[in-house]
Parts: structure tokens; C-alpha cells; sequence
């Protein structure tokens, strides 16, 4: 005798021990005993796939890398402590800052990245000093121009021309988007995505007449990905912004800690999530990746800061690497 039931579309075969309790203890009450662990578990097939559990030795690891503004400098923290653990990272996911540092670590994985980091921003100081001096010269050469004409003499233009470098220079803006974009290019030697050691993908907006269309940058120029991610007009005040220009995609909550875009572009890997932005991640129903998230706390941290890599920096790089470690060993 043979018994099958239906569930959802699937035909489940009873056991023919099944059966023969059928017979001895009665149709109803042995029929529900039968059926009930094979309906349970036709149902929990139909729940789809259970979320895989977090673990380094089953799978490849995806770092992923939240906004954060300058005080997105914690990733760096972040990462030493990942090197300490000795972590594998497979693949790299970041947006704004996240982008910034992700890009200086999947370039380079074996350097230190806060030599890296630091190096960075001890060229960029260098262009924005040449850039003042530049402009100084510029402006200086106008003023003493225009003195001459309307003064004659030579004292005059001397004194407008000393004037206009010192304007020139105060007026340099010290953030400079522009400027940035040309140093990380020059920093990373012209790279492309697609030739990284190690897989890196950054998201940035486009503005548009009608609103901001997202952008995967998953190929191309390095600098000007992670430029076009870090492109905010609150670090960047003079920041051209409008129709076809890129913007930082920090405003959207999926994007500040891109864990979902990151498993889209990565299936088969695990998420590590630095989390920097004092937000929980927004995820949707169709994130199935295991996720490990390092939640660590915001500090104000100023551009200024940034570039001056003192003691802020220090204690912000410092304090994230302990949280890191902390979360690992939890």
C-alpha cells in the first residue's frame, strides 16, 4: 500500500511504516501522526533558503565600507585590526569615505594603510600649497598690472603685486574636489578597477533635471570613482553641482552602508560591515548574505583634522581599531 499527500504542489511519499500504524492504532490518529513531520517539512521548504550563518572558513569575505564624511578615517582603524586578526579580505565595497579608504587598501593590501593614508594626504597639502602659490602669482601679476597702468612708477605695482599673492593664496579654498581627484590619481599610478589585487566597487549619484539616478562604478579610472563617490559639497564648498555632475551617495540609506549592493555584486560571500555612520544598515527582504556588522561610534571629526592627521585622527584610527577587534572577538 503506498500513501502520498500533497503540499503546495509537491507529492510526499508516507513510509510503509506509516502505513502499518495506520492499521494497528486507528485511521485519523495515525494519519495525523504520520503526516505531520512531512508536512512540516514540505512547509519549510517553501520558506526559501535559510540566511547562512556568518563564518571566514566557509566562504569568501566582502568588506564593506560605510560613508562616514572625515570621520570615516575609523575604516582605517578598522582594517589594522582585520590585519591583526589576520582576516581575509576577498573584496571590497565602499561609498564616500569608505570609498576613499577602500580604494587605498584594495590597491595596495599588503601596505600599511595608514602610511598610505597618511602619504595621501601629504600630497594633497603639497598640491594645495603649489596651488596657492600658483594663484599667488597669478593674482600678484594682475594687481601690479593694473597698478602700473593706472599708477605709473614702480613702487606702486610692487605693493599690488605683493598684495594680490597674499590674496591669491589666502583664497585658495584648502578642500578642493578637483585638486582631490588629481592627487588620487597621481597617488594610484593611473589604476583601473578592473586591474585592482583585490575586487573594489564604490556607488555614486548623478544628478539629473528631474532628481539623482545611482551609478555603479565596478570598472574604469580608480580616481575618478572614488572621487565621483567622495564628491560632497559639505567637504567640497565649492563643489559644481547639477545636471550630469557626480554626487557622494551618503543621502541614501541603502547606500551609506552598502551591505545589499555589496551581496548583489558578491552572492557567495560573507558581509563585513564597518559602520561608522551612528545608523543602523537598512536592508531589504532579499539580502540573504551573512552579515557581521561593526557598529563603531561617530566622532566629530573635521576636515581640517583630516589633514592635519594629529591627535584626532590618532585617537579616531585608534579607537576604531579596538572596537574592531572587540566585534571580532565577541
Amino acid at each position: 500500500m503506498i500513501l502520498s499527500v500533497t503540499v503546495d504542489g509537491d507529492r510526499v511519499a508516507v513510509r510503509p511504516s506509516a502505513v502499518r500504524r495506520l492499521r494497528r492504532r486507528g485511521r485519523c490518529r495515525a494519519l495525523l501522526v504520520a503526516l505531520f513531520p512531512i508536512v512540516a517539512e514540505a512547509c519549510a521548504r517553501h520558506q526559501g533558503p535559510r540566511p547562512l550563518v556568518f563564518d571566514f572558513a566557509a566562504r569568501r569575505t566582502c568588506l564593506v565600507l560605510s560613508v562616514g564624511g572625515p570621520a570615516g578615517v575609523a575604516h582605517i582603524g578598522a582594517v589594522k585590526a582585520l590585519k591583526e586578526d589576520r582576516v581575509p579580505i576577498h573584496c571590497v565595497v565602499g561609498n564616500s569615505m569608505g570609498a576613499l579608504v577602500g580604494s587605498l587598501y584594495a590597491s595596495a593590501p599588503n601596505a600599511d594603510l595608514d602610511d598610505r593614508f597618511r602619504q595621501l594626504m601629504g600630497a594633497y597639502v603639497a598640491e594645495t600649497r603649489a596651488d596657492a602659490d600658483h594663484n599667488g602669482v597669478m593674482l600678484g601679476a594682475l594687481f601690479g598690472g593694473l597698478a602700473a597702468i593706472s599708477a605709473g612708477g614702480f613702487v606702486a605695482p610692487l605693493v599690488a603685486a605683493a598684495v594680490g599673492v597674499g590674496a591669491g593664496q589666502v583664497g585658495t579654498e584648502e578642500m578642493q574636489h578637483d585638486r582631490m581627484v588629481r592627487v588620487l590619481d597621481d597617488f594610484f599610478h593611473q589604476a583601473r578597477i578592473e586591474e585592482l589585487p583585490v575586487p573594489f566597487v564604490t556607488f555614486f549619484q548623478v544628478a539629473t533635471a528631474t532628481g539623482v539616478v545611482r551609478r555603479t562604478a565596478d570598472r574604469g579610472g580608480l580616481a575618478d570613482a572614488v572621487g565621483a563617490s567622495i564628491a560632497n559639497p559639505l567637504i567640497f564648498p565649492t563643489l559644481a553641482i547639477g545636471p550630469g555632475r557626480p554626487l557622494d551617495p551618503g543621502a541614501d540609506r541603502m547606500s551609506a552602508t552598502p551591505v545589499q549592493d555589496a551581496c548583489r555584486l558578491f552572492p557567495d560571500a560573507n558581509m563585513l560591515a564597518i559602520n561608522v555612520t551612528g545608523q543602523p544598515i537598512e536592508l531589504g527582504a532579499e539580502m540573504r548574505c551573512p552579515l557581521l556588522e561593526v557598529r563603531i561610534a561617530a566622532e566629530p571629526v573635521s576636515p581640517a583634522d583630516t589633514l592635519a592627521l594629529g591627535d584626532t585622527y590618532a585617537r579616531v584610527v585608534e579607537r576604531a581599531r579596538v572596537s574592531t577587534r572587540a566585534a571580532l572577538h565577541r
